[in-house]
This record gives structure tokens, C-alpha cells and sequence, in this order.
């Protein structure tokens, strides 16, 4: 007998953006963009920018004060993009902290202000 580890790990990025759409089934797709420093092995200087999926309730949590600095939890997770095609990446699960000291509003049991429409 042998145990999986957990592929859940913990990530604190400098949140520049979120963003939202609804599709035409009516599912929430929600994400952020952050700054990461750039690898420098490709001649590249400065920084890129990456994205993440997130659930409405931790797009809700995130408020609307950006840029910000945020801890949360992820997890890998297969997803369907934009264009219809499906991509395995860090989903975000939980909005643990924000940069300023600030606590998060509660990320479980809270209705999402993003989906009302």
C-alpha cells in the first residue's frame, strides 16, 4: 500500500488583475493575472505576467484594491479555456491573506456579487 501526496501548495503572488466572464452554460469562470520575474535564461529582463482560475467565491473575497499582494491555496485543476480548450494549471481554491495585513472576507458559504446579472 502507498499514499498520493497532495498536489495542493500554497502561493503568494503580487495580484495586478481580475477578471470574470459567465459562459453560455451560465458557469463562472473567474481569474487573476500576476507579475512573476521572468526567466532569465531566455535573454528575457522584467517580469511576465501569469494567470490563474479561481472560484467566484475568492474573486468576491479579492476585493477591488489592486495591485495587492495575496496568499492562497492551489491545487492542479483540468479546466476548459476560453477558447474551448482544456488546460491542466494551478487552480486557486482559497484566498488565505492579503499582502496589507488585511484578513479575507470569508471564502466558503458566501453568495458571489460577480455572478448577478
Amino acid at each position: 500500500m502507498f499514499t498520493i501526496p497532495s498536489s495542493r501548495s500554497t502561493k503568494t503572488l503580487f495580484v495586478i488583475n481580475k477578471d470574470f466572464y459567465i459562459s453560455k452554460d451560465g458557469e463562472f469562470r473567474g481569474n487573476i493575472q500576476a507579475l512573476t520575474p521572468t526567466d532569465t535564461s531566455r535573454n528575457k529582463r522584467g517580469f511576465s505576467v501569469v494567470e490563474y482560475t479561481l472560484d467566484a467565491p475568492v474573486y468576491d473575497a479579492l476585493g477591488d484594491t489592486f495591485p495587492t499582494m495575496a496568499t492562497f491555496e492551489s491545487e492542479p485543476r483540468e479546466s476548459r479555456n476560453r477558447f474551448g480548450n482544456m488546460t491542466n494549471t494551478d487552480h486557486i481554491l482559497k484566498l488565505i491573506s492579503l499582502g496589507d495585513g488585511q484578513q479575507p472576507a470569508s471564502t466558503t458559504d458566501k453568495p458571489s456579487n460577480a455572478v448577478k446579472g
